[in-house]
């Protein structure tokens, strides 16, 4: 089963143990493992930093927009691969999604790319009025930062796909509508080590 496949299936059962983070703790550990493995692995500190925070971040979202609001199974979908000098993570949930979450706080919001294109260029955050977190708009400026990377990220029927270095003052044709839907989000973010 991949993580896709995880959060398209009708019914929910549990990810394999390898991958599922059930509780933030769990995906907090072994986003510091990663760290870890990473520097092992010659990549700079700054750089394993970053990364991981990126990834704590997508982890974090997918608790902090989801509480109450699962589908079925709580918690994360987190994979995390290293071949040579390339480092791929997949992180997913079935949650509510970013539209529904983001409506809470801007109930003007008409559809799923609308909602992708506001969580990737503004600071806000579904649980309003809390003033929270880092947003996905630090996840974009993170990967920005790092050397040769790509970033694919679903929710509904919006799909954003990047190659960075990309066009940050139109982020818009980088967001499509897709004819198949997911109730929560995935993310996959592939960074080759230069």
């Amino acid at each position: 089963m991949t993580a896709l496949e995880w959060i398209q299936s009708i019914e929910g059962v549990a990810p394999p143990r390898d991958v599922y983070c059930q509780t933030r703790d769990v995906a907090q550990a072994r986003i510091e493992k990663l760290r870890s493995i990473l520097e092992k692995n010659n990549w700079t500190e700054n750089d394993a930093a970053l990364y991981t925070a990126t990834l704590a971040e997508l982890a974090a979202n997918c608790f902090d927009h989801n509480l109450g609001s699962w589908k079925d199974i709580p918690g994360c979908w987190l994979e995390t691969t290293i071949e040579k000098n390339t480092l791929r993570a997949i992180v997913a949930d079935r949650g509510q999604g970013i539209l529904h979450s983001l409506k809470q706080v801007r109930p003007g919001l008409r559809n799923h790319e609308e909602a992708l294109m506001l969580a990737f260029t503004e600071q806000l955050s579904g649980r309003a009025p809390e003033n929270r977190g880092n947003g996905l708009k630090f996840v974009l400026r993170s990967l920005q930062i790092l050397p040769s990377q790509s970033l694919l990220f679903v929710s509904g029927d919006a799909k954003l796909m990047l190659t960075l270095p990309f066009d940050n003052t139109n982020l818009q044709r980088y967001i499509t509508t897709e004819s198949d839907v997911i109730n929560g989000t995935y993310a996959e973010i592939i960074i080759n080590k230069i």
